[in-house]
């Protein structure tokens, strides 16, 4: 490995580690500063503390961001390794207290589970729980993980499994500023907005409308769930969400609803306990308690000029 620093090494400061972690994971000094509750001057002075400890650079400066070097990355893969076995070492000491990490997509993480996790922690106060829902490396191994997996018929998905559908959802600017007609096929007219390259779900929404997937008014292709909910909600076209997942926007008139009628299943979100995993008991029964299906939209505002 090349070194791009001369000065003599220092003797490594692991309490800098948190650090380190933190901006890699963030991709910014402010960011990681802010979830440490210290400057970015204090992030900055950690991390360069263990890059004269090692004689190499960790991070490329950018003007708004950093990104990991070659070092940096391999550095990484150890310091998680490092963190992961000292967590397991002061839960195994905690008998008072369990913890709980948690993988999830993120459109799951941020609109269905964080919402209702208090409802589990009123339940269970001695539990500390971790949801990663970005894959960035993280120091912990998942004792719970949720995946995603496409699908129609419901049978089809392991027992326990969050089933979605979806539904049609724009914003009220988009709706007044163009006619959507009584007939679903004449969504294909307006702008519509991908979450998969694919249109996996906007192919099986118009299969169940009873028509093909030949958009006319343009489509918008985005990575996530979540993006293609917020640009819904920015008014650039027609979105496809879980109605749990825009529970609130749609209560609250930020969302309408179009052609209310037409809610595919389109796939389901499987849960898998890590093998010798121990769970805080009732989680998992907590977790696929809650329905996908069953999501309150009843004072939803509807778009759809046939209803």
């Amino acid at each position: 490995m090349r070194k791009t620093q001369t000065t003599t090494a220092r003797p490594l400061r692991l309490g800098a580690l948190p650090a380190f972690v933190a901006a890699a994971r963030t991709g910014s000094l402010t960011l990681a500063a802010a979830e440490m509750h210290v400057t970015p001057g204090a992030v900055s002075r950690q991390v360069k503390s263990l890059e004269e400890a090692l004689g190499v650079m960790l991070f490329h400066r950018r003007h708004n961001a950093i990104a990991l070097t070659e070092a940096g990355r391999h550095f990484l893969v150890h310091v998680n390794s490092a963190l992961s076995m000292l967590e397991t070492g002061a839960r195994s000491i905690r008998p008072d207290r369990s913890r709980l990490v948690v993988q999830a997509p993120i459109t799951l993480a941020r609109r269905w589970l964080i919402p209702r996790l208090s409802s589990y922690l009123q339940e269970n106060p001695t539990v500390d729980i971790s949801i990663h829902s970005l894959a960035l490396g993280s120091a912990e191994a998942a004792d719970v993980t949720v995946t995603y997996r496409r699908g129609t018929q419901m049978r089809a998905f392991v027992p326990g499994s969050l089933v979605d559908r979806t539904i049609a959802v724009c914003s009220p600017h988009l709706f007044s500023s163009h006619n959507c007609g009584e007939e679903a096929k004449q969504v294909l007219d307006l702008p519509l907005l991908l979450d998969t390259a694919d249109a996996w779900s906007w192919h099986r929404w118009c299969e169940r409308a009873g028509f093909a997937f030949e958009p006319r008014g343009g489509t918008l292709v985005f990575d996530t769930d979540e993006a293609a909910i917020d640009a819904c909600m920015s008014g650039l076209g027609v979105g496809q969400a879980n109605p749990s997942f825009v529970e609130r926007e749609l209560r609250s008139g930020q969302l309408l609803v179009l052609y209310p009628s037409v809610a595919p299943v389109v796939g389901a979100y499987e849960i898998a306990k890590a093998q010798g995993a121990r769970l805080p008991q009732g989680f998992l029964e907590w977790l696929t308690r809650w329905d996908l299906l069953a999501a309150d939209t009843k004072n939803a505002r509807i778009g759809d000029p046939g209803a």
